[in-house]
């Protein structure tokens, strides 16, 4: 949540505050199907989001299949369809993670040139404390 002042600069307006439900912005998803929408939109705030909590059961289910062998799975059609369109799935996210991992690094890298541009001090400090070959400072 997001409070800002508005029309503070008018006469009488003082005081005027807006709060704003900064979830509003972001790209949560929030689904419904049964118990309390406070309780589910604190376990994703709080704990873990749907995509990390589907991501943990896939990797039991990875390691499962693993375990007993695929053999096992594809003597049931429906469990072997399902293990390949997961196994699809998981694929296309790891892709996408290694897209926006490199998207990170593309903007870390700007955001270090920019420093470098506008505070060499700032960046020079920056860059010595990410040196892992550096002895620490002492205090």
């Amino acid at each position: 949540m997001l409070t800002f002042p508005f029309f503070t600069a008018f006469p009488g307006a003082g005081g005027n505050y807006q709060t704003f439900d900064t979830r509003w912005w972001s790209p949560n998803v929030s689904v419904n199907f049964a118990g309390s929408p406070a309780i589910e939109r604190e376990v994703v705030e709080d704990v873990a989001s749907y995509g990390r909590q589907i991501g943990w059961l896939n990797d039991i289910v990875a390691a499962l299949v693993e375990s007993e062998g695929e053999d096992a799975i594809k003597r049931h059609s429906r469990a072997a369809d399902s293990l390949a369109k997961l196994k699809r799935a998981q694929g296309k996210i790891d892709a996408i993670k290694r897209r926006r991992a490199d998207d990170a690094a593309d903007t870390a890298r700007s955001a270090l040139a920019n420093l470098a541009a506008t505070d060499k001090p700032a960046y020079g400090r920056l860059v010595r404390s990410l040196n892992p070959d550096r002895p620490p400072a002492s205090s």
